[in-house]
């Protein structure tokens, strides 16, 4: 798997291989600092998502909560993340998954799976 890291903004970006994703189109809750902020999901893979940003700050944090629902389903998944790359050319930003219980990556896997 070729990966290429590089640091912009205090963000590390990884250019690798992408594993199976899931077109979304789900709301969800971005925390930084502690504050929720409204964003989009685009796509979905089990490592992380496409977040675009709906109405936020700027900020340099690296570090954000999110809480999300998968569509079709009633449970909230609740997880952290870390932002790894963001886009030139749109105001999104790719989330790679720190820390999530094991019962929720479940979900996130089999939905994956489903939709690939």
């Amino acid at each position: 798997m070729e990966r290429r890291s590089r640091h912009r903004r205090g963000v590390k970006r990884e250019r690798r291989q992408l594993s199976a994703r899931a077109p979304v189109d789900m709301i969800l809750n971005k925390y930084i600092r502690g504050r929720p902020y409204l964003c989009r999901a685009t796509n979905l893979g089990s490592g992380g998502l496409l977040v675009h940003k709906i109405r936020e700050p700027r900020s340099d944090e690296v570090r954000v909560g999110l809480q999300f629902q998968l569509p079709g389903d009633d449970r909230v998944i609740t997880c952290a993340g870390e932002i790894v790359h963001q886009h030139a050319w749109i105001d999104a930003a790719g989330i790679r998954f720190t820390s999530i219980s094991p019962e929720h990556q479940a979900l996130i896997d089999e939905f994956v799976r489903r939709a690939s």
